[in-house]
């Protein structure tokens, strides 16, 4: 079978402790052609590269979070319109990655809205945030004990397999919320 690579899109979120309050997630979407190419939208001939790179930066509270800033860079477009859509990342602010925040994504920034690039990327990082976040509180930390978060996992209730509902993940946390609370009567 032949196989010739001809395109790639390469995805990638780093999650930053900024300070107790704060996690900053930073992600990166690029698409390569590999071959030259014909922009068809414009009738145009294209050398192999770069097609799009986009970074977006996402400041966070911990442990809501609640996206505070949102801030989009776009580099390398197709074409300079493309780039209108980076202010429309905004209508994020204040919002809150739990569930049901993927429908508000599209919702708010979906189709003709924005930009299907942009969107894949907010996702993959809402989704690196949560990990963010429990990196957040299980890093072992020098002189100090782990830094428990006051959550029910309820954010990732039904987002997999092992986090549903009546699932083993979900058991243990509950049962561990359960537990900590009667302590305190």
């Amino acid at each position: 079978m032949k196989k010739e690579l001809i395109h790639t899109r390469t995805i990638t979120v780093n999650c930053f402790e900024a300070d107790d309050e704060r996690l900053i997630v930073e992600g990166s979407l690029t698409d390569e052609r590999h071959y030259p190419y014909v922009l068809h939208a414009l009738n145009q001939q294209r050398d192999a590269g770069l097609m799009h790179q986009m970074t977006l930066t996402m400041e966070l509270t911990i442990p809501q979070l609640e996206i505070i800033s949102l801030t989009a860079e776009m580099p390398v477009i197709p074409d300079q319109g493309c780039g209108d859509v980076k202010a429309a990342v905004q209508k994020l602010v204040g919002h809150r990655i739990q569930p049901g925040f993927t429908t508000q994504v599209r919702a708010l920034f979906g189709k003709a809205a924005g930009c299907v690039h942009l969107t894949n990327l907010i996702l993959t990082m809402a989704s690196a945030a949560v990990q963010g976040l429990w990196s957040y509180f299980s890093r072992s930390r020098e002189g100090g004990a782990l830094s428990l978060p006051d959550m029910d996992g309820s954010m990732l209730l039904d987002s997999c397999y092992m986090w549903r509902k009546d699932g083993p993940f979900v058991r243990t946390v509950r049962r561990r919320a359960a537990a900590g609370k009667n302590r305190g009567r």
